[in-house]
């Protein structure tokens, strides 16, 4: 059985940046008492899918493993404020600033992972 490829530096900096922000997402949900159960999976699809870039397990099917991920997060986010508004009733009706820059973020970083071409064997 041929050992999985260490990603390089460089995606391993991006991916953690991209965990980053899925924790911080999380923690700051938790921390006001607003954990959103459709976000938390949206949150879970993205670090199963930088876990398994970690492990090396995606070499083959690393396009449609990025593809699938990405696509579910921006769906279940985009889910998640059709039924609950752009607009935050907790927060005194503000808009959901920090979510759209969270979603914006980790789209853009893991869209910018997923166009790194897979390494070869």
């Amino acid at each position: 059985m041929a050992t999985p490829l260490r990603p390089p530096v460089r995606e391993r900096a991006l991916a953690l940046a991209i965990a980053t922000l899925q924790a911080v997402d999380f923690v700051l949900h938790a921390a006001t008492n607003q954990l959103e159960p459709i976000r938390v999976t949206a949150n879970l699809i993205v670090l199963l899918w930088l876990a398994l870039i970690a492990a090396g397990r995606l070499t083959a099917l690393r396009r449609p493993a990025a593809v699938t991920a990405i696509g579910a997060y921006v769906i279940l986010n985009g889910l998640f404020l059709a039924q609950a508004g752009l607009t935050n009733p907790a927060q005194g009706g503000a808009l959901r600033v920090t979510l759209l820059v969270l979603v914006v973020l980790t789209t853009g970083l893991a869209l910018w992972l997923a166009a790194w071409p897979a390494r070869e064997r």
